[in-house]
């Protein structure tokens, strides 16, 4: 009976318990889910890059000469401190100085211009080219006049060339050679009197009151001209007695014998007047001397030289006339063409020699302007470059400061003979950078320049002292470190405070603001979902209900923030994960 009754009990407390559990499943199974919620967020995205690395000087560089040779200066010592440009050390500049020098007072000399002294010598070449300028002009009509003389008197001879030695031709030729002969005498005799005035020789009071000032531009001239009166008074003498004995009816072979003492006279005494005009252009206008009567003189002696070649001219012509006039017909109308042929070449050499001397003459009026008229920069260029490469190979024995620094260490002492490969010391820049190594992950959000900042701390320093920067390089080539590809980026530093310096070599812990948009919306990332097609979704709790929303990504952010563009609204209730 007992055995029964606690069979039925067990049965009973079985189908309970299977009751009690029914309905635990049901309400289980039937119960609402959880779920955990953000509001959209409006406030900052901050995207970050974070990476350790090294304190380092920008600059750390050891000095050394350009040029070898023999220290002369050291003018710093280990620990000082410099500035950019500070000269440091040099060695024996004493001919480079010089150089230096020499090429400066060349441009001076350029920039100042010429002496007064040169004034006046620039200014006779002037004269003096003009001088023999005019003198050209009036040698060319000469020379002319003589050529059209010549072929006048042929032209003559051709039609009285009859009779032979006895024609009237010959008879009137030796004639007029005799009247020819006896008017050089006077000619002559002017022309050794107008020298004499101005060398006094002969007369030797002729020049008291100006013989001083002779030549004073070259004296050379003056002794030149002296002995060119002795030689043409010697050949005067000598054509005056092959002339002085002649007459209209001398015997021809007399008055052919005069013909080569009187041509030597002419020669020597136009030689002499010419010189006498070198004298004349060597002479100042000075004391007793005027310019006036300077003038006068030169004009004398040119008006006398004139007559001197224009009788010079007419002997030769003479001569040719006899020399014609004994000649056959034929040979007088080869005289005759030849004189046509002359004529031809005395125009065109005068033209020419004419316009060579005033070309010399605008040749040195253009001198004359150039040395004293400003320079022009492109006339000084030469020199200046010429002063700045001495500067340059001066320099090239003197250490500056390429920056500012301090000097480390010293290696070289005054007196010690130095090459261009040799250390003379070092200097170590107080610039500073940080250089890190950023995974290709990161290193695509930085920028170089401003647009990247930085802040760091230091080992040394702790956590709570904080500093900052900016990324100044990202190399472009890479670094494979245990298979992950890394850049190296460089973080120029604010100089350190004096009381917590910076010492190459210092840990820093780097953090980079690569990115920063403000007053944006933003969400978890992990509220985010990607569907197969790509596109970025979150699902919105509703009036309890949840709803999917296509969104647009902006920025990524520290603290798996995200920003919204699209699809969502500040205080929209988004669902980060379900709890059933």
């Amino acid at each position: 009976m007992s055995w029964l009754i606690k069979k039925k009990f067990y049965f009973l407390g079985a189908i309970i318990l299977i009751a009690l559990l029914s309905v635990r499943y049901y309400r289980k199974t039937h119960q609402p889910p959880q779920y955990e919620t953000v509001k959209v967020t409006r406030g900052d995205v901050v995207q970050t890059v974070e990476a350790t690395g090294k304190i380092e000087s920008v600059d750390d560089v050891a000095l050394r000469f350009e040029a070898p040779g023999t220290i002369a200066a050291v003018l710093s010592k280990e620990g000082d401190t410099v500035k950019a440009g500070t000269w440091l050390a040099s060695i024996r500049l004493g001919e480079l100085d010089a150089a230096v020098a020499a090429a400066k007072a060349n441009l001076d000399q350029k920039l100042i211009g010429p002496s007064d002294q040169d004034r006046t010598y620039y200014a006779a070449a002037v004269l003096s080219a003009k001088a023999s300028w005019e003198q050209s002009k009036v040698d060319a009509e000469s020379t002319v006049k003589s050529a059209q003389a010549a072929l006048e008197t042929a032209k003559n001879n051709l039609k009285l060339a009859e009779g032979g030695e006895n024609s009237q031709i010959v008879n009137q030729a030796y004639a007029n050679a005799v009247t020819t002969f006896q008017g050089t005498i006077s000619k002559l005799d002017n022309a050794l009197t107008q020298a004499d005035n101005i060398l006094g020789i002969d007369n030797i009071f002729a020049n008291d009151s100006f013989e001083i000032y002779l030549s004073t531009l070259d004296a050379s001239k003056l002794a030149v001209a002296n002995g060119n009166y002795l030689i043409a008074r010697t050949a005067r003498q000598k054509a005056r007695e092959s002339i002085t004995v002649l007459t209209l009816n001398s015997d021809h072979a007399a008055i052919d014998g005069a013909f080569v003492p009187t041509e030597d006279a002419l020669v020597k005494t136009n030689t002499l007047l010419g010189s006498v005009s070198d004298v004349l252009r060597a002479s100042q206008a000075v004391g007793t001397l005027t310019a006036s009567s300077l003038d006068d003189k030169k004009t004398s002696i040119a008006n006398t030289r004139t007559d001197i070649t224009t009788q010079y001219t007419s002997v030769l012509a003479q001569q040719q006339a006899l020399l014609d006039a004994k000649n056959s017909f034929s040979s007088y109308s080869i005289a005759y063409a030849k004189a046509q042929q002359d004529l031809t070449q005395a125009q065109s050499s005068a033209v020419t020699s004419v316009q060579i001397k005033e070309a010399a003459y605008h040749q040195a009026e253009a001198t004359f302007e150039g040395k004293f008229n400003p320079p022009r920069e492109v006339d000084v260029a030469a020199l200046r470059a010429s002063l700045a490469s001495a500067v340059a190979v001066r320099d090239k024995g003197v250490i500056r400061a390429p920056f500012a620094g301090v000097v480390t260490k010293i290696d070289k002492k005054v007196g010690e003979a130095v090459g261009t490969t040799d250390v003379v010391m070092h200097l170590l820049s107080p610039h500073y950078e940080i250089k890190v190594d950023v995974p290709e992950t990161d290193v695509a959000k930085l920028v170089a320049g401003t647009a990247t900042q930085a802040d760091f701390t230091l080992d040394a320093f702790g956590d709570q002292q904080k500093f900052t920067g900016q990324v100044t390089s990202i190399e472009k080539k890479s670094t494979e470190i245990q298979d992950v590809v890394y850049y190296l980026v460089r973080i120029g530093v604010a100089v350190s405070d004096e009381t917590r310096p910076f010492k190459a070599g210092m840990t820093a812990n780097v953090r980079l603001h690569a990115n920063e948009h403000t007053n944006v919306l933003f969400v978890p990332l992990r509220a985010v979902h990607t569907q197969p097609d790509g596109t970025k979704h979150v699902k919105v709790l509703s009036n309890g209900a949840e709803q999917d929303v296509a969104v647009k990504l902006g920025l990524k952010g520290d603290d798996s923030k995200v920003e919204i563009l699209e699809g969502l609204k500040e205080g929209d209730e988004v669902i980060v994960s379900v709890k059933q």
